[in-house]
Parts: structure tokens; C-alpha cells; sequence
């Protein structure tokens, strides 16, 4: 009968402490990258972020645009004008924004294409590439 009680005990304290515990905080990235691009052509890369806190909080997002070969910067040459935006929203209230940029007439090859968000020291990211044309 003790051993049954203590189980039970335990069993409960499981189920609770679970539950007490299981939440867990996250930030997420949306983002719907081109399947190519034109050589020349201007680009709106839409975005956003949601997150699960329980308080408005303000985080930072930033895209970088980087030679797919390489993995050197070309943000100035792609007039990559506002790599970085920061946000403030609710629990799993969307921030949208757009980050602009336009490729190279005389750019030969792949580009990628990498988003962060950050909130305290909760970060996500997703990354792209992107093949270019003529």
C-alpha cells in the first residue's frame, strides 16, 4: 500500500512538474526566398517573426547577403540598404518587414541569402540559395 502511494506521488509529481516546466521559449523566421534571380533584377524579400514570451519584447533582425563560393559579404554591391531591423511585438503576434536589394548586372554565380533574429539570447535563422541569370 506505501510503495503504491509513493508511485503515485511520484507519478504526480512528473505530470506536474512537466507541465510547470514544458514551456518553452522560442522565436521564429518566415521567409519565402526566390527559386533564381535575374541578373539586374531588384528584390523585395519579405519576412517575418512570432515568438512564444509571454511579454512584449523587442529583438533585432538582420539579413546578409553573402557570395555563395566565396562566403564573403556582397550586401554594399547587392544595395543591400537596411541589412538590420529591430522589432518589438507580442506573443505569437507576427512583425512583418521587407529587406530590398537588387542584383548586380555583372554578378556571375550563386548568392545566399541569411536571416537571424535574435531576442535576449534566444535566436533563430534560416538560410537561402539562390541561383542568378541572364
Amino acid at each position: 500500500m506505501k510503495l503504491k502511494f509513493i508511485f503515485a506521488l511520484l507519478v504526480l509529481f512528473m505530470v506536474v512538474g512537466t507541465n510547470c516546466f514544458a514551456q518553452k521559449y522560442f522565436i521564429k523566421i518566415k521567409a519565402v526566398a526566390p527559386h533564381k534571380l535575374k541578373l539586374g533584377q531588384p528584390f523585395t524579400l519579405k519576412a517575418s517573426v512570432a515568438h512564444n514570451f509571454n511579454i512584449e519584447k523587442t529583438g533585432g533582425l538582420t539579413c546578409t547577403l553573402l557570395n555563395a563560393k566565396t562566403h564573403m559579404s556582397v550586401d554594399g554591391w547587392f544595395i543591400n540598404i537596411f541589412p538590420f531591423q529591430y522589432f518589438t511585438t507580442i506573443a505569437n503576434t507576427p512583425f512583418e518587414t521587407e529587406f530590398s536589394f537588387t542584383i548586380p548586372h555583372d554578378y556571375k554565380g550563386n548568392f545566399e541569402i541569411n536571416l537571424v533574429a535574435s531576442v535576449d539570447q534566444i535566436k533563430d535563422s534560416i538560410h537561402f540559395s539562390v541561383p542568378t541569370y541572364k
